[in-house]
């Protein structure tokens, strides 16, 4: 997350569990309950990644939703009381909607406010730091220019949290995967955040993917590496990754580090044809699914563990399930809808 380097720990927890609330409680439709910490949609496994670094964010996420609730639901009654000069006479256990409540949660941000609470009453701090989302819906690749002139593509379904100030550049990666072209700036290094890993590059450009754990492949010049997250103990807190190399991390606590050889599909995404080297199917199906509304299923699961050497246009979920029926030899079942069925023949 993207907090002042000046802070505790607790307090960057604190101001990173009041981020994780007002982005969850201003998806309402998506998450109808934040307080569900099983069934939070597409924050899912970003969100459980950072819990799982440390499981008192748990608490510390709980408490930040229940105070930006009962905020909300405080501004709301204010507001009766000034249209009816007067209180009801009768009002019984209102609870705001998420929508207002995420909506004054953006008001307090805006305004330079963030409610803190540490187990005593809730204590106003200034935040003066910009953060400028951008993001990408399902099936959307998007090319953005930053103020300090690098560049970035969004993968799809991918959000990003932008800061630039006169001594700092830094985004943070709620969900998705990105390529950062970074300009040189020698006073202030560009720092990409996500799932408890700090990526700190000089100059030069790379990719980063927070989807159910992170993975982070440098293409031109290294980048260094941190973390805040919990590793194995007998491996560093920080490592120099070269182009070449891919990092992977799976969502988890102590997950192992695991440095490898990129393979040449890994960097392709941003022309959405990608070359396929002995790769299991199951694997292709899920990336091409995260393009599309329309998913692929295999009625038969057990044919998802066999691999496809195969160039293919990854976003092009008709052309993915013309290529895996052909290379699997069965049919394409469209009956249901949204969904390309690869069944047997019969």
């Amino acid at each position: 997350m993207m907090t002042d380097t000046g802070a505790t720990p607790a307090e960057r927890d604190n101001q990173e569990a009041m981020e994780w609330a007002m982005l969850i409680l201003a998806d309402g439709h998506a998450v109808p309950d934040p307080t569900a910490l099983d069934r939070l949609g597409a924050h899912q496994a970003a969100f459980s990644a950072w819990v799982a670094a440390d499981p008192s964010r748990e608490t510390r996420y709980l408490t930040a939703v229940r105070e930006m609730l009962k905020a909300g639901s405080a501004a709301t009654a204010l507001g009766m009381r000034s249209r009816q000069q007067k209180p009801p006479h009768k009002q019984r256990g209102f609870r705001p909607s998420l929508p207002l409540a995420a909506s004054l949660a953006l008001m307090l941000v805006a305004g330079g406010i963030w409610w803190q609470s540490q187990g005593e009453a809730p204590s106003l701090i200034t935040q003066s730091e910009a953060r400028t989302p951008i993001e990408t819906r399902v099936g959307e690749v998007r090319t953005e220019r930053l103020a300090d002139g690098s560049s970035v593509i969004l993968d799809t379904d991918t959000l990003l949290l932008v800061t630039m100030t006169a001594t700092q550049r830094s985004v943070e990666i709620k969900r998705g995967r990105a390529r950062f072209s970074v300009v040189r700036d020698a006073r202030r290094p560009f720092v990409v955040h996500g799932a408890g890993t700090h990526v700190t590059s000089a100059g030069g450009s790379f990719d980063m993917t927070v989807r159910n754990g992170v993975r982070i492949s440098p293409i031109e010049s290294g980048v260094t590496i941190s973390f805040t997250r919990r590793v194995p103990g007998d491996q560093a807190k920080q490592l120099q990754l070269h182009p070449g190399q891919l990092l992977a991390l799976e969502a988890g606590q102590a997950a192992e580090i695991n440095v490898i050889s990129a393979p040449r599909s890994e960097q392709q995404w941003v022309t959405g044809v990608k070359s396929f080297d002995n790769v299991p199917i199951s694997d292709i199906i899920a990336e091409a699914n995260s393009y599309s509304e329309t998913k692929i299923e295999l009625a038969t699961p057990a044919l998802g563990h066999r691999e496809i050497f195969a160039d293919i246009d990854i976003r092009d979920i008709e052309r993915v399930a013309q290529a895996l029926a052909s290379f699997l030899d069965v049919t394409i079942d469209r009956s249901k809808p949204n969904k390309l069925i690869l069944a047997e023949k019969k």
